[in-house]
This record gives C-alpha cells, structure tokens and sequence, in this order.
C-alpha cells in the first residue's frame, strides 16, 4: 500500500508542477503571440460581441468565468454548448460523488477496515476467491448502498441536463429562419422527375404531396471535371505566390497587439519607388509568364463551365456534367421542411427517401457522385482496415501492460525487471509515470488516423463525417484502450485457469486492482498536464514559433502570405470528433471506480473543472466549430453515459462477489434492470427532439411547452426579444458579406443577394429571393448560424468562384492580388475585377498600375469577406 501512495503522491507533484509551469506559459505567452491564443478577437467582422480579454497576467480568468450560457451559444453555436454543458454536468456529478466519498464513504470504511480507499480487492488474500454466503462483515452494506445512491445521482443530473439541452435546442433551431433549416435532402429521384433537367417537375411533385410549398430547387450534377479544374488551378496559384515569395521576399508583421496581423511582400513597401523594385531575372521572369499563361487558360475554361449554369433554374448545358438522382429541395417554412423530412414520400423502396440537409458550407459535394454500392463498397473497406487497426493496437497494448507489474517484466527480460527493482524511484516511474504517459500518445494519434477513414464512408457533410469519427474513437478507446488492456494484462493467466473456471472471476478482479493506480494516475495526467498543454496550443507555439525559428525549418510551413494569414489569422476548427471520446472514456473510468476509490472521484472533479475552462476559452476565442449547429452529438453522450453506469453496476456486482455478499449481490442486480429501462425511455420519448424541431416551438418559440419554460434564465438572452440595433443581423457579421464580397480561394464563394433599406431597417432578401419578414428582424436576435449562412444556397461553390489571382500580402480581412492584363485568352475572364461586379465578390481597387507591375502583372486590393474559418 505504501508503494501505491508513494505512486499516486509522486505522479500528483510532477504533473502538478508541470501543469502549473505550462500554465503560467500560456499567462506570459498570449500577450506575445495573440494572434495565436485569441485569433477570434481579430476577426471583429465575425465577432464584435465577444469580450475582449484583460490585460492583466490572470485577468482573462474573470473574464472567461463571467461568460455566460446564452452568450456561448451567441458567440459560438448550439454544439458548443452543448459540449460545454457535458462538462458542466461532469462538475456537478462528480462534485456531490465526492462530498459523499470524502465525508461519508471513506470514513464509513476506514473505520472498518483501516482504509480510506478500498484499493484492496477481497478480504481474503489466499489466490481463491471467498465462498458465497450470508455471513459477511456488517459494513459491506455501505457498497450497495452507495452504489443506488451514486446512480440516482447520475439519473437525475443526466436527465436535468437533457432536459435542459433540449429546452435550448428547441428554442434556438425554432427561432432560425436560415436556408439551412428550410432545406431537404431528397435522394433517389426517379428518372421522370429530372428528366431535361427541368427542376419545375419535382417542383411540383412535392407541392401535390401536400407538405407544404417549394421554394426553390438545386439539382446536384457530378461535378468532377469542373473540380478537376479547381484543383490544378489552385496548384498554380501557390506555385505562383511561392515564386512571388521568393523573388520580393515578406514583410511580416504578426504579433502586434494593436492590430490584425499583415504579411506582405516587400515590394509593397517602395509601391511608388519604381527604382527601388527588386529586378527580375530573364528565367524567373519566363517562369512567371509560363505559369501566369498556363493560370490564365485554366481560368478560360473553368469560366467557359460557369457560363453554361443557370443560377436560377439550376440547370447546366455542359456534356460531360451528369445529372445525379439527388437535389436539395428548400421548401417555404422551416415547419414544412420539418413535417417532409418526417415523411416517407413514395412506397418504392430507395426512392425518395428525404433527410434534413446540411449547411451549404458543410456539404460534401464530391459524396453525391458516388452510388449505393460504391458507398457500401467503401464503408466496409473502412471497416476492415479499422478492425485491423484493432489488431494492431492488442499488439500494442499488451506490452504496455506489462508495464504495471515488474514482476511480468522481469519473465520476458530478466535483466530490465532486476535492475527497476532496485530502484524504488525506477519502479514508481516504470509502473506509475511511464504507462499512463504511452496510453496518452496512443489516444492522442489514432483517433486522426479514423477520422481520415472516416472521409471515404460517402457521407454528405462535415458533421456526419464528425459524428462518425466520434463512433470509431470512442469505439477504440472504450474497446480497445479500456477492455483489451484489462484483459492482456493477464492473458497467460487465463490460459493458465482454463482447467479451473472458477479462478477466472478472482484474476479478473486482481487485475481491476492493479488498474486502479493506473486510471488515477492516468485522469492526474490528463486533468493537471494535458489540459495546460491543450492551453498552451503546443504543436502551435512550440514548433512554428520556438523551434521553428532556431533549426529555420518554419519556412517549409508558412512560405507564402496565404500561409500565414491561414496559421495567424484564421481560427483552427474543433473537431468533436477528436475530442469528446477520450472525455466520456474518463468519466466512465471515474464513475466505475467512484465507490471503491475516493481518490479517482476527486482526480475527477479536477479533471472536469479544468477542461471546462479550456475547452470554454479556447471554444470562444481561438476555435471554431463551422458545421450548422444541431446539438446532435449529445444522444451518442448520454448512451455511453448509460453504458458506463451499468459497467459500474456489473462491477460493484462482481465487488460483492468477491467478499462473498450473495444477499447484497442480489440487492443490487435491479439496477442494471433500471438502467436498461431509463435508455429505453430516452430513446422512445427524449430522443425525437434531439432530431427534429416540434412543429408548436415553431409556431411559438417562446411558449411551445410549459414544461420548457421552467427555468427560462439560463439561456434567453441569445433568443429572446430585444429592439436594441443588434436585433438586426449585420451583414458583415456572419461569413457571408454584402452584395459585393471579394474571394480568396477555391472553397469562398458568394451569391446574388440584395438588400433593401426600409425605414432604415435594412431587409436581406436570400438566395432563394424570399424576403425574410421584418417582424422576424425587430423581434429576435440572429443566431451565429443564420449570420454565416445569410448569403449562402445550394449551388456548387466552384460554379460561383470568383478567380482572383494570387495572394501576395494580406492586412487583416485586406488582401492584395496579382491581376494579369486582359489578353485574348483573359478576354472573358478579366470582367471580374470590375467594381459592381454581378458575381458578388465585390470591388476592386487597383494600386497604381502605372507605377507597380509584377512581371507581366499588377497589384490589386480587395476586402474579403468571407466564413471566419476561411
């Protein structure tokens, strides 16, 4: 026991000092590099209402612990927040588990037993386990005792935060008025209703069904060829800026606080000093006009394919575009586009089958070309290799395992376990420090490994790809880092006990004991280092900016303004997918050994508070989650929460069992009974308002549901009535922009829009030209998912992107491009770089072309106004 404490204590001080060294790093660090650790401050086009970070060394802690519910979902969405109240009910569950363990559990047994933790796992010690019966020390009451208080606690909790989830949920999507919530998915479409491409056809189809009236309708065609196109022309672009990069050289001016950062080339300094141009050699310059020809042809022909495309109609002329059974349909309501995707539309099957669509920015446009056997082709190919990736991490972790026992060491290498034994400080690292530090690294590369698999299951979003990568993860961890490793550990053992069963139950709890130190050392690492490390961005800081400049490796990564203004300028995005399974993993852990062991309840609450606070800092200043928020991951939460409560049942179980408490054993069996029942009733009764919008929160989103008006601080202000001059949605606060909006690469796009001013209300009319009514606009505030989609529909972006040249320099949203003159090849590309230009991509302002000239080409600066994330 004395070799366990002095594990526990060692593992406590080192990942504390650490954390707390890594902490005070990120303190001192963010005023140095701000456009690292609070990138969303200097997009305030994006995110004016933010607050703005103090000054002072722990001044931000204040600031972050004041922002409230309602303004997280005003600054970053409804999936943040619901990721963020997982942690809060984490906090509130482990906290009350912990009073409990600290007050009443652990002093019920140390005054029994002489221990404050039961790190033991039987009372006898003989190799045997202890007989059945119904004689059996009087305070192993406290176990089944606690273990019907500790689920109460969790039913409850759970149940208050989805009820609490769903509240928001309903409100926020039913006051949405975004295309995206218009808008169906309609696959399968029979040859008749697309014939000639005429979409008034399915049109008038759906409106006979009854459902309520169409909007407007998007045809989805294969657009490789135009794809294709796309990308050898963004090959150009950077071969292009790197070669202007490497002829002028970069200004850069990133880290100061005052500003948003610039990177320009130098030749912008001197922009009216002809003489003090850096000359260009004879074969440089050839390879500028050979590129810039060769840019110029892929442009004409791309524009040729643009042409031929009826924004209106959704049609196309050009042959070798093929027509796909699917299209995005957008009906005239968000209650009608509720009622279709709730609807089974023909009795065919695989015809007609409807869905909610994603957001414009989220599709995975490539997805739609592939058929029903090619996406199950692929999705069990991604299966096998997973399932062989599994078999490899076995092999991976049996090792690992070794590693808590010296003893199983010193069989397959006699020399190494000799010489740890020796050392008592040799021993605490090999056993304590080291395994929960390789586990770490295997949790930390994996996952990035499936959820690039996950990409080629034919999935058409983002989000779906998101959710998927959650499965697979959360599948690996729980499957393959969390049974696999309590298993390998003694499967010689096993094999050992094969000719006597009954010693199987007793290695199998032998095992869970030596596992305890390791999940508490394990959450330490996690909660206390982790966690400062995910603060303090290392993979950012560390590489780019520390190292990068001593070994000058940094100018194989940020070589051209694009570069940098994508490393300093535009937030990362967070993948839930990546994240949350190793999270709900570790609430398992704790919740399994809660009542056995305080210490790991207590490691919890630690673990909780602080990735509460990071992932809230980092969620709402330096990350961005762009898919159109849904709050759908929290179902896929609340099953694995379930599945981890009646793993902790079947373990308090197999605890009595081992003290040989039959009588209690029994007593406690009703609960994983109980549990199968409360996930029965959220999937029959909770679950539909996790996927849908009832159809009364649309009508009223304010008074839809006595029951959900109960409690109704807690998240108004971000959906409630207001007629202060930010009830209006800014149209330059959301990643769309005004009528004209300049573009930076392949995936920024616009559309037609206008706007009408009306007694200085300003009326934003959509793609699908329907006015949104203006009582919507005096009575609500828009949502951070209706300003990113504002000007945004269903047309194939590369069809509306606007060409511009390369990017040599960027100031803030200010870009500066090359523009080639108009040639013969240029002559129907050149229009546009006009001011009013139709394409929606905005002005143009030339910077004294007389003067300035780059090769064969001059500098033009236009403002972007394009997704934050972008």
């Amino acid at each position: 026991m004395r070799g366990l404490q002095r594990v526990f204590t060692t593992q406590l001080v080192i990942c504390s000092v650490i954390g707390l060294f890594l902490f005070y790093c990120f303190c001192l660090m963010r005023y140095r590099w701000p456009n690292i650790y609070a990138t969303r401050l200097f997009r305030r086009a994006h995110n004016a209402k933010i607050k703005p970070l103090p000054k002072r060394f722990f001044g931000w802690l204040s600031t972050l612990y004041a922002i409230t519910d309602d303004q997280v979902l005003e600054f970053s969405g409804l999936d943040v927040y619901v990721y963020l109240q997982f942690f809060k009910m984490g906090i509130q569950i482990f906290a009350v588990l912990s009073v409990l363990s600290v007050f009443v559990l652990s002093p019920v047994r140390y005054y029994f037993t002489g221990n404050y933790d039961k790190d033991n796992v039987s009372l006898l010690d003989d190799g045997k386990p202890p007989p059945m019966s119904t004689d059996f020390p009087a305070y192993i009451w406290i176990y089944p005792v606690a273990t019907y208080t500790f689920s109460i606690i969790l039913y409850q909790f759970v149940f208050a935060t989805t009820k609490q989830v769903l509240k928001v949920r309903q409100k926020y999507l039913a006051s949405q008025n975004s295309i995206t919530d218009r808008t169906i998915r309609l696959d399968g479409i029979p040859n008749r209703l697309i014939r000639d491409n005429n979409p008034f056809v399915l049109k008038k189809y759906i409106e006979d069904l009854g459902i309520g009236k169409v909007e407007g309708v998007k045809l989805i065609y294969d657009w490789t060829p135009l794809s294709n196109l796309m990308e050898k022309r963004n090959s150009l672009l950077k071969q292009l800026e790197r070669l202007y990069t490497s002829i002028y050289g970069l200004d850069l001016d990133v880290y100061n606080n005052q500003k948003s950062p610039s990177c320009v080339i130098k030749l912008l300094d001197n922009f009216y000093n002809i003489s003090d141009q850096t000359p260009i050699n004879a074969k440089t310059s050839e390879k500028v006009k050979c590129l810039s020809k060769e840019l110029l042809q892929v442009e004409y022909k791309i524009r040729t394919i643009q042409s031929q495309y009826n924004v209106t109609l959704s049609t196309i002329k050009h042959k070798k575009i093929k027509l796909l059974r699917s299209a995005f349909i957008t009906m005239d309501s968000v209650a009608s586009a509720q009622m279709a995707a709730q609807t089974v539309l023909d009795p065919r099957l695989y015809k007609l089958f409807v869905t909610l669509a994603p957001a414009p920015k989220d599709v995975l446009w490539s997805s739609f070309k592939l058929t029903s056997l090619e996406k199950v082709c692929q999705s069990y190919f991604v299966t096998f290799l997973i399932v062989i990736s599994y078999l490899f991490v076995i092999f991976l972790v049996t090792p690992l395992t070794t590693l808590l026992d010296p003893k199983t060491l010193s069989k397959f290498w006699p020399a190494l376990g000799e010489l740890i034994n020796k050392s008592k400080w040799a021993t605490t690292f090999v056993t304590g420090v080291l395994p929960p530090l390789l586990f770490s690294l295997i949790n930390i590369s994996l996952p990035y490994f499936y959820a690039y698999l996950s990409k080629f299951q034919g999935y058409s979003s983002n989000g779906e790809v998101e959710l998927s990568t959650l499965l697979k993860n959360f599948f690996f961890i729980f499957f393959n880092l969390f049974l696999v490793f309590i298993v390998t550990g003694t499967v010689w053992d096993y094999l050992s006990y094969i000719s006597d069963t009954t010693k199987i139950a007793y290695q199998l709890a032998k095992s869970l004991k030596k596992l305890l130190l390791f999940y508490v050392n394990l959450i330490l690492l996690q909660g206390l280092t982790m966690f400062p490390v995910r603060l303090l961005q290392i993979s950012d800081f560390l590489v780019l900016n520390i190292i990068g400049k001593l070994f000058f490796f940094r100018s194989l990564f940020l070589r051209t303004p694009r570069d940098y203004r994508s490393f300093y300028y535009t937030p990362q995005i967070f993948d839930f997918g990546l994240q949350l399974p190793q999270h709900i993993l570790i609430f398992i852990i704790i919740l399994i050994y809660s009542v056995v062991l305080t210490k790991i309840v207590c490691s919890g609450l630690v673990y909780f508070v602080f990735g509460y606070f990071v992932y809230k800092y980092q969620l709402i200043y330096c990350f961005v989650h762009p898919p159109h928020s849904s709050g759908k991951v929290w179902p896929m939460i609340f099953r694995r929460i379930m599945l981890g409560l009646i793993i902790f049942q079947i373990f308090m179980c197999g605890t009595l069992a081992l003290e040989g408490a039959i009588l209690l054993l029994v007593l406690v069996l009703p609960l994983i009974v109980i549990t199968l029942i409360v996930s029965w009733h959220y999937e029959k009764y909770y679950l539909p308002l996790n996927d849908f919008i009832a159809l009364r929160a649309i009508l009223n989103p304010s008074e839809f549901d006595d029951e959900m008006l109960e409690d109704e601080h807690s998240v108004e202000g971000a959906i409630t009535t207001t007629h202060s001059e930010s009830t209006t949605p800014s149209p330059f606060s959301g990643e769309g922009g005004p009528p004209s909006i300049a573009v930076l690469d392949s995936n920024e796009r616009g559309s037609n829009a206008a706007e009408d001013e009306l007694n200085g209300i300003t009326t934003v009319v959509d793609s699908m030209s329907e006015e949104i009514p203006l009582y919507r606009l005096l009575t609500r505030r828009s949502t951070i998912d209706e300003e990113r989609e504002l000007y945004a529909d269903y047309t194939y972006p590369y069809v509306l992107e606007a060409l511009n040249g390369p990017l040599v320099g960027f100031e803030g949203d200010l870009a500066y491009l090359i523009r080639y003159p108009d040639t013969e090849v240029n002559d129907m590309v050149s229009s546009r770089y006009d001011d009013g230009d139709q394409s929606g991509y905005g002005s143009t302002e030339v910077i004294e072309p007389t003067d300035l000239e780059i090769g064969d080409g001059q500098i033009v600066r236009k403002e972007l106004h394009v997704a934050e994330w972008e």
